[in-house]
């Protein structure tokens, strides 16, 4: 027997690098990979239908939670030497919670910061 001309079945045809994965074999998902993928379409699927019905219903659906604002009546205090938002927010309001007055008084004068200035005028809630 020679071995001249023989060829080895056994062997791959081409050289084959070591990291190439067949095209045949797909990856497959483990359960929690399809509980993830579930989930996302799920999450996906519920955000779309409600941007749908809130652009349908005119904008209504998001703004369902959001409470009507309270109509405030207000009264006008003059800042004194050495008064701050905090002083002001006590003696307007002595049994609410200060930090809610001050978000108040700012929101009613247009404020950015805590910053006021004596002889400003403020408008102040009366009531919260």
């Amino acid at each position: 027997m020679s071995t001249a001309g023989a060829v080895a079945i056994w062997g791959p045809t081409r050289p084959v690098a070591p990291y190439e994965v067949p095209l045949t074999r797909r990856g497959r998902l483990t359960r929690r990979g399809r509980l993830a993928r579930t989930g996302a379409l799920v999450a996906l699927l519920v955000m779309l239908v409600i941007s749908v019905a809130d652009v349908v219903g005119g904008g209504r659906v998001l703004a369902a939670d959001a409470t009507a604002p309270r109509p405030v009546t207000t009264r006008t205090v003059v800042v004194e030497q050495g008064d701050s938002l905090w002083l002001i927010a006590g003696r307007t309001a002595p049994d609410a919670d200060p930090r809610e007055v001050v978000t108040r008084i700012r929101e009613l004068n247009g404020m950015r910061s805590n910053l006021i200035h004596p002889g400003q005028a403020l408008l102040v809630p009366s009531t919260l």
